[in-house]
């Protein structure tokens, strides 16, 4: 393929041999015009523009003692340090609750009643890290299969909801009911009335048969992929 190059220079010599053909360069030719022509704008002159990160204007309070501007400052500042201490303290509380979660499940294994918390003690108290019989759904139940494999099971559940409550539903006709109600809406032309949300949910003995069965290395596992929802508590501990 033949390349422009504005460089090149003709070699022949008149024999043929060794000659650069330069291509011409592609003309680009203009949109032809459809409306109006080329874009009008209006003169502003020296209106000033304004600028789209100027803060709105309010009315200011009258503060002859300055006394609101005390207030107000030390709104600011107390407001900053509050933001500054909670970020710090969920920091602490999620790092506590990491290193503590090897202890609950050590403690909790192949136990039939499974403490509800772990203590830490300190000088200004202790402070309970509480691991609740709570887990929220799941999309599907990819993320907890390395650990559990085929026995998935035994541990989870489709769980839905169609405008009923699917986890009430009787599991030996659950596919004969939603066939039949399929069925009857289309009867009716009315299928895209229908709508159905999916998820996955821990069996109801969830939490008590994974300390009972599962390995304390396993639960570890099974929480990297699927955490308890666990609590920080500090009140009445001291």
């Amino acid at each position: 393929m033949k390349r422009y190059n504005p460089t090149a220079k003709n070699n022949d010599n008149g024999t043929g041999n060794g000659a650069v053909v330069i291509a011409t360069p592609p003309v680009i030719t203009p949109v032809a015009a459809v409306g109006a022509g080329p874009l009008k704008k209006l003169s502003f002159g020296g209106i000033a523009k304004k600028k789209e990160d100027t803060k709105t204007a309010y009315p200011l309070v009258p503060d002859p003692h300055g006394q609101l501007a005390e207030m107000a400052t030390r709104i600011i500042t107390r407001t900053a340090e509050l933001d500054a201490l909670t970020g710090a303290l969920e920091t602490d509380k999620k790092e506590l609750r990491c290193l503590t979660t090897p202890f609950y499940f050590e403690n909790a294994h192949g136990k039939q009643d499974v403490a509800s918390s772990v203590a830490v003690s300190s000088p200004e108290g202790e402070v309970l890290v509480t691991f609740q019989n709570r887990y929220k759904s799941l999309p599907d139940e990819n993320s907890v299969l390395p650990v559990l494999g085929d026995n998935v099971g035994a541990y989870f559940r489709q769980s839905f909801e169609l405008k009923i409550e699917g986890d009430k539903l009787p599991l030996d006709s659950a596919d004969e009911l939603l066939a039949k109600l399929q069925a009857l809406f289309a009867e009716h032309n009315a299928t895209d009335a229908l709508s159905v949300k999916e998820c996955v949910k821990p069996v109801p003995d969830f939490h008590a048969k994974r300390h009972l069965v599962l390995t304390v290395e396993q639960n570890l596992a099974l929480d990297e992929a699927y955490p308890i929802v666990a609590m920080i508590k500090t009140k009445g501990r001291k």
